[in-house]
Parts: structure tokens; sequence; C-alpha cells
């Protein structure tokens, strides 16, 4: 009864939910886009040799986290192909830029039997791997019923996302209760699974994001371009500002400029969270009279640039490696945090706001090893920053404890296929 409800709140809520992709679309187009895929009716369909597998990642975080782990399931299952769904255009784009004809690729359609149904006419999957923590009622229930594997990967759930699924519990954990095989990131996560559904067994795997691969050649390449950056030989101490959000970038600016004052040739990165974004954040760039260079028009760093606004996709890891510190958005709106480990991997020091219950545990052992620090008012960050550029010793210390805590850290993806393959290997092979 509380799924046939909740279906039915869905449906009469349909409307509002198109005028909402609707709104999106003004500032983003591509939400525009490939509406029959929402609904269910697919724009490609499976090659038809071979067994599908379907991997939904919501969006960029996700979709980032999922690639070591769909290139190690291409690797083991040769005669298997995978088709990932996404929520949102940027998801979208990450994947097909990251894994083109590798994969196949869809919108995930939405939670109502019809559209779930078409989905699954479509494409017969074997199994469905979620990442981290998307538990569609609907969408489980036709994978029960069609004996769909269904395994819920590097999954996490914070104390607000329990909240907000005890007020359903009802309809929650029979949802929990047919998922196949629970893999949580942590025993914080799987503690609140449990107090969801108390019975279900819960696996631990670490997070899947601590196995993203960082190129050998990045350190090379960004030197090279940071050479061409610099005045006067010397190379430009540069702060990046990743993920941020509406309000974050203020907070930002507002802390550089009393950078320049100590350090007249820093140089500003910042990388808006949402494509949408970007346009206006260049104008508020443009206000504080600084001279801003715009990465997606292959703008070039000059003398008098100030600040490099990185609107493009798929970069942030190349513009993570030619920066000395990070800021890390999402952070000091209660948005929860962005990911901490890239600049971990990338050996940065780091700060950020409050708000980081989406990563805690890693934000916590950062801290513990002093790699990462809190920012409350804009002058912790210009004195956070002149601290370091001026100390080099002490800001290579704390770019190894934040590079020792990512590296210690992997091992997620190994534990994920050895808890995964018992099941795959059966259904794929």
């Amino acid at each position: 009864m509380p799924r046939l409800i909740y279906t039915a709140i869905f449906y009469i809520a349909l409307p509002i939910y198109f005028l909402r992709l609707m709104w999106k679309g003004l500032k983003s187009p591509d939400y525009f886009q490939r509406w029959n895929e929402r609904l269910g009716y697919s724009s490609d369909s499976p090659s038809g040799d071979k067994s599908l597998l379907w991997l939904h990642a919501v969006s960029v975080g996700e979709v980032n986290a999922s690639i070591p782990l769909i290139r190690s399931l291409l690797e083991t299952y040769k005669a298997t192909e995978i088709l990932v769904t996404t929520t949102t255009p940027t998801g979208s784009q990450i994947l097909l830029n990251k894994m083109g004809s590798r994969v196949k690729h869809q919108y995930m359609p939405l939670d109502l039997p019809k559209c779930i149904n078409n989905f699954l006419d479509t494409w017969n999957p074997k199994a469905l791997l979620i990442l981290e923590t998307e538990l569609w009622p609907n969408l489980i229930e036709a994978c029960k019923q069609r004996k769909i594997f269904v395994s819920l990967v590097n999954a996490r759930l914070s104390e607000k996302s329990k909240a907000n699924y005890s007020r359903v519990k009802l309809l929650m954990k029979p949802a929990l209760d047919k998922i196949d095989l629970v893999i949580a990131q942590y025993e914080s996560d799987a503690e609140r699974f449990k107090e969801i559904n108390t019975t279900k067994e819960i696996f631990l795997c670490g997070n899947l994001k601590f196995d993203q691969d960082v190129p050998e050649e990045i350190n090379s390449i960004s030197a090279s371009i940071r050479e061409t950056w610099s005045i006067d030989d010397n190379i430009r101490p540069t702060l990046i500002a990743a993920s941020t959000h509406q309000t974050e970038e203020q907070f930002i600016l507002d802390s550089f400029l009393d950078i320049l004052i100590k350090e007249k040739n820093a140089l500003l990165i910042i990388v808006p969270r949402h494509p949408e974004r970007f346009d206006d954040v260049y104008k508020q760039i443009l206000e504080t009279d600084l001279t801003v260079a715009r990465r997606s028009l292959k703008e070039d760093v000059k003398a008098d640039t100030k600040v490099l606004l990185g609107d493009t996709m798929g970069e942030l890891n190349f513009l993570y490696s030619v920066s000395d510190v990070a800021f890390v958005g999402g952070s000091l709106i209660d948005h929860g945090g962005q990911n901490l480990l890239e600049p971990a991997a990338l050996g940065l020091p780091i700060c950020s706001g409050s708000s980081l219950r989406n990563f805690q545990e890693i934000a916590d052992e950062l801290k513990k090893n002093k790699a990462l620090f809190t920012v409350t008012e804009k002058k912790d960050v210009t004195n956070f920053f002149i601290k370091l550029i001026s100390t080099p010793n002490d800001m290579k210390k704390i770019g190894e404890a934040s590079k020792f805590v990512f590296q210690k850290n992997r091992g997620a993806l190994t534990k994920i296929n050895q808890l995964l393959d018992p099941h795959l290997s059966e259904l794929l092979n």
C-alpha cells in the first residue's frame, strides 16, 4: 500500500517534474533534450549478442567514482555490455568524455511503473549496480519481479538522508530489503541503513572515490603549464576554489582581494559546481575589477590575469594539479560539502567550510592528519594561503599528509569486485 500511494503521488506531481526540467533548461539547455528517455523510451538499444550490465550513477560525483569500477567490469566480463544511466546532463557529459563508445548511455527513467517497464523491456539487464544511494521503490520492485540482480555499491547514507528515509520507513524498508547486496562505504553508513532495515546484512568497502586514478603524466604537464604562467620566471602562487556554489564565489573573491595586497602575483582559479552558473560567475568576477581568463575560450593566463575561470567539464583534476592550495566548496552553505579526495590525490593542502556531512569520514581523517582546515571568515582563507606560500616546507608537509590519507584508503574497488563476482560471474558469463 505505501508504494501504491507513493506511485499515485508521483503521477500527480509529474507536471511539476517537467516544469522543473524546463526551469533548469533556461540555464542549461541540455535539460530540454531527451525527455523520451526520462519516460523510459530509449534512444538506443543493446547490441543483442552480449549480456547487459546496468550501472546507475546519478551525476558528476557518482560518475567519477564509477569510472574505475566500469573499467574493471569491462576487463573482467569481456562478453558483457555495460549501460550507464545518469540523471543530469553534466553527469552524462563526463561519462561520455571519459568512456566514449565503451559504454551505452541513457537517462534514468522516472520511478513510475510504466516508465521503468518501458526501459526494462528495451534493455533487459541481467544486473543493476546502483552507485551510492538511490533507493527507488518502483525500480527495485520491477527488478525483483524480473529476477534482475540489484546491488547498492559504494553506498553512503548521511544523517540527513537517513532522517528523510525514516519519515517514509514503511516505503523504504521493503525497498532496501529487496536489494540483493548492499556494499556500504563505512560502518557509520551501515549503521544508518540498519536503522531503516534492522535485518539487512550490510558489507563494507571503503570509498570507491579513493580508487580514482591520477594520470602519471599530469605533474609534468602541469609544471610546463605553470611555467608559461610565470611572472619574471617565478611560478605564480595559485589558489583554487573548486566546486563552488552560489555565495561562495564572492566569499573567495573577497578573500583573494586581500591576498593580492600581500602577494601581487597570486592567481585564483574558480571552478563553479554547476555549468549553468558559469556565465553568472564570470560577470561576478568582472564586477570585482579583476582580469579574468575563461578556460572554455582557451584564453591565455597572462601576467595581468588574476582569475582563471574553470568553465569546462572534466578538467577539475588538471586544474587542481596547477594549484598550490585548494578550497573545496559546497561547505560554506548547508550543502554538505563536495569531493575532498581529488585535491588530496594530488597532494594539496585543503581548506573548506564546516558543512561536510557528505564526506564526514574523509573530512575527519584529513583533519586528524592535519591536512584539512576549516574556514569560517574571509580572512581565514587569506591567512591560510599566505602562510603556506610563505613557508614552502609547511605547504609540502601538509600536502604529503593529504596524499597519505588518499593512498592509505585505496582498495575499495578490490573489495567491491570480490563481493560482486560470485553473483555477476554466474549472471554474465
